[in-house]
Parts: C-alpha cells; sequence; structure tokens
C-alpha cells in the first residue's frame, strides 16, 4: 500500500474550497484514466509497460468531512479501495494551503501504484482552477430592483438549487438576525437567494460572498428596495434558501441585463 502527498497555495475563499471538497461530483470529474462513469462510480484502467493492465470500477461510499479535512472512499466489489484525504488551511497572507493525499489498497497495487501521483495532481489543479475562477467574482451593483422582476427571478431559480425549506414566525424588527442566522451554514456558497411569504408579505434577498447585494420587500402592495425596510416585516413565513454552485455565469448574465 503507496501513498502520494501533493501540496497547492491557492488564492480564494477556504469556504468555498472546503465546498468543493465536499462535491462528489467534482471529485469524479477530475479523477484521469477513466474509461467509464455513471452516477456516483467510476471504472478506471491502468497499463503498465503496454503489456499489464489493471481495470476495475469504483463506487464512491461517500465523503466525510471532520475539522477541515474531507475523506474520500471509492471502494470495488473485488474490495480494491482507493482513500483521498483533501486538508485545507488558510495561512497568515488569506491564501490557502491545500493538501490532496491518496492511497490505493488492492490487487495490483505494483501498477495502480504508479499513477497516484497523477490522481493526486489532477485534482489539486482541479481545486485550484475552480477556486480561483470563483475567487474572481466581486460586483459593486446592487440587485434590488431585479428581485422585483418575475422574469429575473424566474431565470436566477433555473441556475439555482434548493437547499432549504422551513416556516419561521418572525416579529417585526427581528428578520435581520434571523437571516443572519439561517445562512451561516450557507456561506460556503458565493451566491445565496432567499425568498420569504407569508398571507400579506413577501421578501426577497440575494447575497454574494455573504454580503447583502439585493432586498425586494412586498407588503400589502407596498414595494421597498432597502435594507431598513426589512424591519417593517412581521408575520408568518415559508422561507426558500437557494445557492448557486456557478455563480460566476450568473452574475455576468444579471449585470449584463441591468446595463
Amino acid at each position: 500500500m503507496k501513498t502520494y502527498i501533493v501540496e497547492e497555495r491557492i488564492n480564494s475563499h477556504l469556504n468555498f474550497i472546503e465546498s468543493i471538497a465536499k462535491n462528489s461530483e467534482f471529485i469524479l470529474s477530475y479523477i484521469p484514466y477513466q474509461v467509464e462513469r455513471g452516477k456516483n462510480e467510476v471504472t478506471l484502467r491502468f497499463t503498465r509497460y503496454l503489456l499489464f493492465s489493471f481495470r476495475d470500477k469504483f463506487r464512491m461510499e461517500g465523503i466525510v468531512n471532520i475539522k477541515g479535512m474531507s475523506t474520500i472512499i471509492l471502494k470495488s466489489e473485488k474490495g480494491n479501495k482507493f482513500e483521498i484525504f483533501i486538508s485545507e488551511k488558510e495561512d497568515k497572507e488569506g491564501k490557502i494551503n491545500v493538501n490532496v493525499a491518496i492511497k490505493y489498497e488492492g490487487e495490483k497495487e505494483w501498477i495502480v501504484s504508479k499513477y497516484l501521483h497523477e490522481i493526486a495532481g489532477s485534482l489539486i489543479n482541479g481545486i485550484k482552477k475552480e477556486s480561483e475562477k470563483a475567487y474572481e467574482i466581486t460586483t459593486t451593483a446592487n440587485f434590488s430592483q431585479n428581485l422585483s422582476k418575475l422574469s429575473f427571478i424566474t431565470k436566477l431559480l433555473m441556475k439555482s438549487r434548493l437547499i432549504k425549506a422551513d416556516e419561521l414566525d418572525i416579529a417585526k424588527g427581528q428578520i435581520v438576525p434571523i437571516i443572519t442566522d439561517l445562512i451561516q451554514q450557507y456561506l460556503r456558497y458565493q451566491l445565496i437567494y432567499i425568498s420569504g411569504v407569508s398571507t400579506y408579505e413577501s421578501f426577497r434577498l440575494l447575497f454574494v460572498n455573504g454580503e447583502l447585494k439585493g432586498t425586494y420587500v412586498n407588503i400589502e402592495g407596498q414595494e421597498g428596495f432597502k435594507e431598513e425596510d426589512l424591519n417593517k416585516i412581521s408575520g408568518h413565513f415559508k422561507i426558500n434558501v437557494y445557492v448557486a454552485l456557478e455563480p460566476k455565469a450568473i452574475l455576468e448574465g444579471i449585470e449584463n441585463e441591468s446595463s
């Protein structure tokens, strides 16, 4: 059994890198030497000296994240197994040190072990590519007016996914701390859209990198577009929280539409 480790210093957000490391589709997409791919499974083929080869189908058993380290296990019906460990830590300059370690245990280790460095390298390069691409997202725009348009909301929802649905009682003047608590666990996502609906009132909020970039409030037909308008909200609300894993494309589309 052999283990291979690679390290890279990446200019990105720690929360975003952590979200990538817990994304099974991302992990599978950056594993090289694939000959077949299915949902949560991948068939790999390795050769050596052009004469010897190894091929097996591996299924992802899950991703466990504990204290900044993600552990990914790929296992075949024959008992062959890859273990991948991804850890992230922010340094004093705000950059993220990412370590990827991989080990293989099973048949024909003498073949597979020669490819561990390429698998680890591909994964860390994928993390670097995706996270630095996301880090480029910056915007000074305010999207409050957009949130009042049904056409805009429809496009936004088509490119997002629902991550939480809940019902909350909100007292007047108390919505801001409630929303702050609500989104804390989702700050790894760079774009968060929240909608709330009651019998006579509704609100829509858009967060980019954890910062409120759009506010829309409707109270019995009276519209508001400022953060302080949220303090007028009260009642029993159905709350939906949506996130986007590729926010850059969404924001570019919004800003082009607004210009």
